[in-house]
């Protein structure tokens, strides 16, 4: 009995019953009917049961408010509900169940009062903390006002006021720079369309050909007519390939003509560099020549004289060379040196302007005639044909006279 009374005590203060009136109690339970309490509710029970017992009656228009807060007032009006009109001997409760109540109330009053005693003197501490929050705001209140009377605090003063003015008296400054055009706007929607014309036959005007303007831009490779940029370049490295001509007595022998008759050409191969214009139109280059025959090389420097016309550029030269070859004397894999005097004339055809193909002819006059690569005559000095050795130094009595030789050649020059 005492957990009921204690369950239904504290359902009616803990769930924010509402059902205390302003009015004066009534001495018996009127029956009341509460309309926001659904069947099913988890507190339906206890609410019908402290309804019935005539503690809450809930608001004039029927309603139990259970989520809203309980104040003092609708507590103290349940309390005296409880004590005072024996509400609760309507629920079967007996003397010694009241009794108990009573004394369970009692317990709480003592509570209630050291709980109220305790809000007494917060409710003391904190006028008196406002007391002397007053008192400091009055000072410091005193303080401005002495502070706005000196002399120099007057003029410290007045100095910021002319100190604003002048800020706010600044003029604007130049106006920067206009920033970068924003991107064009979307294109808006078509117009209506027109009314539709009658049909014209129109005669079409005659229509002029426009011929595009000549390009001058050239790209290497390609043939172009315009080598007004050609006479620019003037370095120029190129390779070729040539045939040398030899006397009958001396034809030319080397592995690939090896079971053949011998012929009175040797071939060469050789590369080339040089400038069309050291100063003016003279210029200078640096040949060389490898011969299989006799395993000869031909290396020559020449001075130039160019001549610029249009897509055709003549030369001749003179310069002086080596060729060094295998020598005539019976001694195994010797060598021997000779030297010329050379003679050229040319004719280099600029495809572009950095490409040119040439053809070339030398003649050439040996000052000596020790190796075979000179390809001059190889009789004897007593006027038979062959090499005679002595029997003693085992050197070849050759018939060791100058005499002239040629060669031509051709190939492809690159300028830069």
């Amino acid at each position: 009995m005492r957990k009921s009374l204690i369950l239904i005590s504290t359902l009616a203060l803990s769930l924010g019953v509402a059902g205390a009136q302003d009015t004066a109690p009534v001495t018996s339970p009127v029956p009341v009917t509460i309309t926001d309490v659904p069947a099913g509710h988890w507190a339906k029970d206890a609410v019908d049961r402290i309804v019935q017992c005539g503690l809450i009656q809930g608001f004039p228009d029927g309603t139990f408010r259970g989520n809203e807060n309980l104040t003092r007032y609708q507590a103290a009006l349940i309390f005296y509900r409880l004590l005072q009109t024996g509400a609760l001997s309507t629920c079967g409760m007996n003397q010694q169940d009241m009794t108990i109540v009573v004394n369970g109330m009692q317990e709480v009053s003592t509570e209630m009062a050291a709980i109220a005693g305790r809000l007494t003197d917060l409710e003391k501490l904190n006028a008196d903390q406002q007391a002397r929050i007053d008192a400091l705001e009055a000072k410091i209140n005193e303080m401005g006002s002495a502070a706005s009377g000196d002399a120099d605090t007057a003029a410290l003063i007045a100095r910021i006021d002319v100190l604003e003015a002048a800020v706010q008296n600044i003029p604007a400054g130049p106006v920067g720079p206009a920033g970068p055009v924003g991107p064009a706007g979307p294109v808006g929607p078509a117009g209506v369309a027109g009314v539709a014309g009658t049909t014209t036959t129109v005669t079409p005007a005659p229509i002029t050909p426009v011929m595009p303007a000549p390009s001058t831009t050239v790209v290497i490779g390609e043939p172009s007519t315009d080598m007004s940029m050609a006479s620019a370049k003037s370095l120029y490295a190129g390779i070729s390939g040539g045939v040398h001509f030899v006397d009958a007595t001396n034809p030319c022998l080397n592995k690939a003509q090896k079971g053949n008759p011998p012929i009175n050409l040797c071939v060469t191969a050789g590369a080339i560099i040089g400038s069309t214009s050291v100063f003016g139109p003279i210029g200078a280059r640096v040949a060389a020549e490898y011969q299989p025959g006799y395993n000869a090389i031909h290396a020559d420097v020449n001075a130039t004289y160019n001549i610029n016309a249009g897509n055709l550029h003549p030369y001749v030269g003179a310069g002086l060379g080596l060729t060094s070859s295998q020598s005539r004397t019976g001694a195994t894999n010797a060598n021997a040196t000779d030297t010329y005097v050379n003679a050229l004339v040319g004719l280099d055809f600029r495809i572009t302007d950095s490409i040119a193909a040439f053809v070339e002819g030398n003649g050439r006059y040996y000052l000596s005639n020790k190796g075979y690569g000179t390809g001059l005559s190889n009789a004897r000095t007593d006027g038979t044909g062959g090499n005679r050795y002595d029997g003693v130094t085992n050197v070849a009595t050759v018939k060791n006279t100058k005499g002239f030789g040629g060669a031509v050649k051709a190939g492809l020059k690159f300028y830069f």
